[in-house]
């Protein structure tokens, strides 16, 4: 019954889509660093709001220092300056997602939408598909 119920409401998400798979791990590690440092979000609207923006900031400021130190690795390899500059869109879309979709003082976790709609643990959809969305949702 709960998975029935959240499925609907989890259906309702659009998130973030994703059309290139090489992005599918950076993207993903990424949103998944913000909920974590996220952690329960505050019952206050404005700490909340703090909380969820110093998440950004702290996991971007992260990424941005990996790719810069080539630990960054697509296929096994530094990320490209031409990989990053299509990368760069699709973090900022990843975190505007979370930060409208972070309303309520709970935890939250990524989830991959994938294109028949179902929704998955990141990394647990079996074959890599090859578009999905990345879904922000309360647990």
């Amino acid at each position: 019954m709960l998975n029935a119920l959240l499925a609907a409401a989890f259906a309702l998400q659009s998130g973030v889509a994703i059309d290139s798979a090489a992005q599918f791990g950076a993207a993903t590690n990424h949103a998944r660093c913000i909920v974590r440092a996220i952690g329960v979000a505050p019952a206050d609207a404005g700490a909340r709001s703090a909380k969820v923006a110093g998440a950004i900031k702290q996991c971007r400021d992260f990424l941005n220092s990996d790719f810069q130190a080539g630990r960054l690795l697509l296929d096994d390899r530094p990320y490209q300056p031409s990989a990053w500059r299509k990368l760069t869109p699709v973090l900022d879309k990843l975190e505007a997602d979370i930060k409208a979709s972070v309303t309520a003082p709970k935890q939250y976790k990524i989830m991959w939408k994938l294109p028949d709609g179902s929704l998955v643990d990141a990394y647990d959809a079996g074959t890599p598909p090859k578009t999905l969305s990345l879904v922000t949702v309360a647990i």
